[in-house]
């Protein structure tokens, strides 16, 4: 029996790029994911005429790698290495299909590579893809090589690198193209420069991308920072100068002695003196520093934009300088601008928690593998009373809606150099509890000065918790803990696993992990979907309600054709002195009628329209909402002359922004029935990162103090009789709680707010713009 051996027709080059690779922004992602591999810090995407030029500072390909690895197609020692040589990455690449991502995206590419193991000599590689097919073997497909001497630039001036020059393009790279690659890359790229992960050092990896196209770079960069902008709340301090005027609100930051006396459940404060037996703290004895009163000013901001803003002073402050910036996370369903609920808690759980920067500089022991701020502890020991907390704002169970460090980014800003000049002020013994740098590390000595920082850090996350319990209970009707939702139950599950992982035999933790992290996918999924069920539900209860103007539209129009019919029959008979003219113009007005009884529907009943999804201009769709309903609208005129043109919604559906916009006007006509002028007006407003639509009318108005009880289901103060309810015009109690349903999936808020001018109403729809 003779042997034959298998030969591969060149072809599949192509057929893998696109059945492997598929999308051109997932090809241009795996190239930027090669570059993390090679323990790049930087990489720079160069957009020019017909083509890309993708440079990194990596470690660069040797010519024994490249002729084993890089000319071999599914190669995998990816598989065997699983993380980079230097940083200790672990590595994304997608089993050696980098060089399929290539041709899918050019026709053309030139590889120049300087190995870190010898920068003296440059690898310069040039395939043309077309060739390569044409070759009809695989094996056969040529690439054409040369070695000289060292000469390409890398960022950073990095005398080692890879840069991929990708000619002749197979596909036009739009703005939405490039956003799409930034929702592949983004979780690479840490928040900022060097970071710690227990011991091991990760070095930052930023992407840079030049392009003329300056609104392009602009969505680009958004979408790269968008995960730092999904936050619940955000709390922003500042310590201020010794000689502020302490307000008549201040409150007090309780010390050991008071936390016990107010504690009832025998919890120690967090400045308690037994902190001088931890690892963090050193044991000092008391003396006279001389130390004043400080006061810090706290804002804390909701994702609804409510913010409230707070004093607190310490006794005693050994600290001059500080301030800071926390968001805290809450992910759970779907997230805005793509985001991908699984990778923002892993991007968290790496890069999160709360850091110091020093004068500027990462201090490298401060975040997510770290509880200098005993949030970890105090959720082990399942405390629910802040020990820091003045009896006054205490609330009951406050504690237990404190964040762990996975749900947390913050940085903190001080200044040791200028903290031991100012102590200088105060004598040898304020030098001693100034806030300084441990000699032998870079962490911060265990004295006075930093435990007063992180007293004072932590006060502001105490009171974060205690304002989110009063925000999930209702007053103090609420006898009962509202439900958790399960995918919340889950990830919390998930954070205990990871702060007890070191007791865990390593096997049952990695058992124990897969099973939580499918659990929590599968809570992702149901909510995901309950999600979409609930915009389609609104949409259709909207549909439903406004079925009643169709039913009793059509009753109408079918009286007016029986009348025109009538009509018709007796001009034929020469039994009417009505001219045929004056009978065709009231036809044609019965046509509009009926096109417009037809328009209510016309959303619903467009394909396109029910699929369509994204960032749609609002006064656009607004004024083919107002064409829609203008049956409804009963003489009542919609104005849209003060609504950008160029503002876009967030992204949402067709349909779910035509529904909302449809309550809101209905809700305004049934508000203007007794007045003499009705006008609504929809207009738009921006500040502070905020957008804003408003729908305004001339009606009744409502009691702004109780305003909010309308968005409740069947709750209505405008009684609307019984002959307006048939003609579709809502009187059912449910118009302005599809809104806010409509309106949270859409991940916007919206509330009854002071109107402007002439108008009685007025609701705000409001989103954050990053």
């Amino acid at each position: 029996m003779r042997k034959m051996m298998f030969s591969v027709d060149s072809r599949l080059l192509r057929e893998l790029g696109e059945r492997l690779v598929g999308r051109p922004h997932i090809a241009l992602a795996e190239l930027v994911k090669n570059a993390y591999d090679a323990d790049a810090t930087k990489v720079v995407i160069r957009f020019k005429k017909n083509q890309i030029e993708i440079s990194d500072n990596g470690h660069g390909i040797d010519f024994d790698t490249f002729e084993k690895r890089w000319m071999r197609v599914g190669s995998t020692h990816k598989e065997a290495q699983e993380v980079s040589p230097q940083f200790r990455r672990p590595l994304t690449g997608s089993k050696g299909v980098g060089r399929l991502s290539v041709q899918l995206l050019a026709q053309k590419m030139e590889l120049r590579t300087v190995a870190a193991t010898n920068t003296g000599s440059e690898l310069k590689v040039g395939v043309d893809w077309n060739e390569a097919v044409d070759a009809g073997l695989l094996t056969e497909a040529p690439a054409y090589y040369e070695i000289t001497e060292s000469e390409s630039g890398f960022p950073e001036d990095s005398p080692h690198g890879t840069t991929l020059i990708l000619s002749e393009l197979n596909q036009r790279w739009t703005s939405e193209a490039l956003v799409d690659l930034a929702r592949e890359i983004w979780p690479l790229q840490p928040p900022f420069g060097l970071v710690s992960a227990g011991q091991q050092e990760v070095s930052s990896f930023t992407v840079e991308l030049d392009s003329p196209n300056k609104a392009a770079v602009d969505a680009f960069d958004k979408q790269m920072r968008a995960v730092l902008d999904l936050w619940t709340a955000r709390l922003i301090g500042e310590l201020l100068p010794e000689d502020a005027e302490v307000p008549a609100d201040v409150l007090d930051v309780l010390d050991a002695e008071d936390s016990r006396q107010a504690s009832t459940d025998g919890s120690a404060a967090v400045n308690d003196r037994r902190w001088d037996r931890a690892d963090e703290f050193e044991a000092q004895p008391e003396t006279d520093t001389n130390a004043p009163f400080r006061i810090m000013r706290l804002t804390l901001q909701f994702q609804d934009n409510s913010r409230e803003t707070v004093h607190y002073r310490l006794k005693n402050c050994h600290l001059d300088l500080l301030d800071f910036q926390i968001r805290v996370f809450s992910l759970q369903y779907r997230q805005p601008r793509g985001v991908r609920v699984e990778d923002a808690r892993r991007y968290l759980r790496r890069f999160g928690g709360v850091h110091v920067y020093d004068a500027g500089f990462n201090l490298p022991y401060y975040g997510a593998d770290t509880d200098w701020l005993r949030v970890e502890i105090d959720h082990s020991h399942r405390l629910s009373r802040s020990a820091l907390l003045p009896e006054s704002i205490q609330r009951t169970e406050g504690l237990n809606y404190l964040p762990t460090n996975s749900r947390l980014f913050g940085i903190v800003n001080i200044n040791t150099s200028h903290e031991l000049r100012a102590a200088m002020r105060n004598g040898s013994a304020a030098v001693r509890e100034a806030l300084r740098i441990q000699v032998s590390r870079d962490r911060l000595a265990g004295n006075r000065g930093y435990r007063d920082l992180v007293v004072l850090v932590r006060w502001a996350l105490d009171f974060y918790a205690v304002r989110e319990a009063a925000r999930a209970w209702t007053s103090q009707e609420v006898t009962q803990r509202a439900e958790v939702p399960t995918s919340h139950r889950i990830e919390r599950l998930d954070e205990a696993l990871e702060r007890w992982r070191p007791s865990i035999p390593e096997g049952a933790f990695r058992q124990l992990s897969a099973e939580v992290r499918g659990a929590m996918q599968s809570a992702d999924t149901e909510a995901r979907a309950q999600a979409a069920n609930t915009a389609l539900l609104a949409s259709l209860a909207t549909a439903g309600i406004s079925a009643l103007a169709y039913e009793h539209e059509v009753e109408k129009q079918l009286q007016l054709l029986a009348d025109l019919s009538r009509r018709l029959r007796l001009a034929e008979r020469g039994e009417t002195s009505v001219a045929l003219p004056v009978l065709a113009d009231d036809l044609e007005e019965w046509v509009e009628r009926a096109k417009a009884t037809r328009a209510l529907f016309s959303h619903l009943l467009d394909e396109e329209n029910r699929s369509a999804r994204g960032r749609f201009k609002a006064k656009a769709l607004v004024d083919d909402v107002a064409r829609q309903v203008r049956l409804l609208l009963r003489g009542a005129k919609v104005t849209t002359d003060f609504l950008s043109p160029d503002l876009r919604l967030p992204s949402g559906g067709y349909v779910e922004w035509s529904s909302l916009f449809q309550n809101l006007m209905t809700n305004a006509v049934n508000a203007m029935t007794d007045s003499r002028i009705r006008i609504i007006d929809i207009r738009s407003a921006a500040s502070r990162g905020k957008q804003t639509v408003l729908v305004q009318d001339t009606g009744v108005g409502v009691d702004l103090t109780r305003a909010d009880e309308l968005f409740e289901p069947f709750v209505r103060r405008q009684q609307i009789s019984q002959d307006r309810a048939a003609l579709g015009l809502g009187g059912s109690g449910l118009g302005l709680t599809i809104v806010r349903m409509l309106a949270n999936e859409l991940q916007c808020s919206v509330r009854f707010i002071q109107p402007t001018g002439n108008y009685s109403t007025s609701v705000e729809v409001a989103w954050k713009e990053a």
